[in-house]
């Protein structure tokens, strides 16, 4: 019977989980171990939520839920920023929150419950004897690193550097932007979360980086200290999106995001959750939102199953399809904006279609449900789109560039990334040959079909060649959508 529980991480994952288990059982010990002092000391600025994880918390602990909402920023947008427009992607009235005002709503909560929160508190499993024990000690997990063997890590950085900030304003909107300087391009992901602070995050890719010299300041930067010099530099480059002001750090310095996931969420009597177990790119998603779940199904599951392993292996099974899904979409997104370069000339209408279609959760149709107007100025490369929604694919598909001739070459692909070092060779070759249509084939499942895509939008935008894709005739609309998005000139159905 477990009478003790030791949790290792007080961020929102470990606080969360250890009320939900103290309320399941109030019987229970549950302890939580974190290294920090306090809230003050946290990383970080804002982070978001969407209604889906609201009404995720609400039916676990409608009491919490109400008090994380309280102190939550809500109503923004989401908007492409342009120098001489601002394109809405999406309307949802999203909720933001400070990391800091999180933690201090979670750990209030898990204390009124019973829970011994202790901060300042160095735990490790070699120091912990709960007959539990979860790991919520982040990406940087000490627990995952002890138990890697058993676990089957696999981790990978992303392309990109990127850097976190706050403003003390509160953005109008959540947004995209991009600003150039030369060969440079400084991408901008920002929303407000107070009504005087937002979060910006800095992004940029390799050219970016060494043009600016940004590695060589990052090199100066000492252990625990904010980046100064990248930091003067971007507030002089992106004085017009902080209406002149500066930027805030907290420990703030460059970073390439940590690709992480586990062949088992579990050994022995330990469990991992959020960003020790999975993460998931920052511009699809929250890795709170998914430790908050996870902390939701690891307390259900423990509440639920007679014994400890059958427990740890029903969060897994119950968790372990949501995340992967999560992961696959935030992949494509990461790819997204690891190419961004080579469409940041577009029109930003362009840009929002395809990066409102950029992970398959949405098609051409659905965003054109939602703004139609974006949509109809988007297709104009193409000709005058009709008014009605249900004729776009149609349109579109009739006036995508027709099948290639005989003297097309056909390219099965059957990797993974379209944007990874395995097509490298592969787009090489095809800038130096020939210039003639390419077609892309592979197999009939739904991620083999990504893949392709994936590419033939590379091949398009970085070889100039007229680039098709094989798609399975009941999959007009995905056609539609990739070709309307700028990944194919056209689709061979099969």
């Amino acid at each position: 019977m477990t009478r003790r529980v030791d949790v290792i991480g007080g961020g929102p994952g470990g606080l969360y989980v250890a009320r939900l288990l103290k309320l399941s059982d109030p019987g229970l010990e549950v302890t939580v171990h974190e290294r920090m002092d306090g809230a003050g000391e946290t990383f970080g600025f804002g982070v978001g939520l969407t209604e889906a994880t609201m009404r995720n918390l609400r039916a676990a602990d409608p009491e919490t839920a109400e008090r994380v909402r309280a102190v939550s920023y809500a109503g923004h947008e989401l908007h492409w920023k342009s120098a001489d427009r601002s394109v809405r992607l999406h309307g949802a009235r999203n909720l933001a929150v400070g990391r800091a005002a999180l933690l201090d709503v979670l750990a209030a909560a898990a204390v009124a419950a019973g829970v011994d929160y202790r901060p300042g508190s160095r735990a490790d499993l070699g120091s912990v004897s709960g007959d539990v024990v979860i790991a919520a000690d982040g990406v940087g997990s000490a627990t995952r690193a002890k138990l890697g063997p058993e676990l089957g890590v696999h981790t990978s950085l992303g392309r990109t550097h990127y850097m976190w900030c706050g403003t003390g304003f509160a953005a109008s909107s959540a947004f995209f932007s991009a600003t150039p300087r030369g060969e440079e391009q400084f991408v901008v992901h920002a929303y407000p979360y107070a009504a005087d602070r937002s979060t910006f995050l800095i992004e940029v890719d390799d050219t970016t980086w060494e043009h600016a010299g940004l590695g060589v300041f990052d090199q100066a930067t000492g252990p625990g200290e904010s980046d100064e010099q990248s930091v003067r530099l971007l507030e002089g480059i992106l004085s017009a999106e902080l209406n002149g002001g500066g930027l805030l750090t907290n420990r703030t310095r460059w970073s390439r995001f940590a690709n992480l996931s586990l062949d088992r969420w579990y050994a022995g009597n330990v469990a991992l959750l959020g960003d020790a177990a999975h993460t998931a790119h920052y511009t699809l998603g929250s890795g709170t939102k998914l430790a908050l779940e996870d902390a939701i199904a690891l307390a259900g599951a423990l509440a639920g199953e007679g014994s400890v392993p059958a427990a740890l292996a029903a969060y897994q099974n119950a968790r372990r399809p949501a995340v992967q899904r999560f992961q696959q979409l935030a992949s494509r997104s990461q790819r997204w904006w690891d190419s961004y370069r080579w469409r940041s000339a577009w029109p930003p209408e362009r840009l929002g279609l395809s990066f409102m279609t950029r992970s398959g959760n949405l098609t051409m149709a659905d965003y054109a449900v939602a703004e139609p107007g974006v949509v109809r100025t988007a297709l104009r490369w193409l000709g005058e789109p009709p008014a009605a929604v249900a004729e776009l694919d149609e349109w579109v598909l009739a006036r995508a560039a027709g099948p290639p001739g005989p003297g097309a070459e056909e390219i099965a692909w059957s990797e993974p990334d379209g944007w990874g070092e395995a097509a490298d060779a592969l787009v090489a070759r095809v800038a130096a040959g020939p210039d003639r249509p390419v077609v892309v084939t592979g197999g009939p499942e739904p991620a083999a079909l990504w893949a392709r895509v994936d590419l033939a939008e590379r091949l398009r935008l970085q070889t100039g060649r007229r680039v098709g894709v094989v798609i399975p005739s009941s999959e007009k609309a995905f056609a539609a959508t990739s070709i309307a998005a700028g990944r194919a000139d056209f689709a061979v159905f099969r």
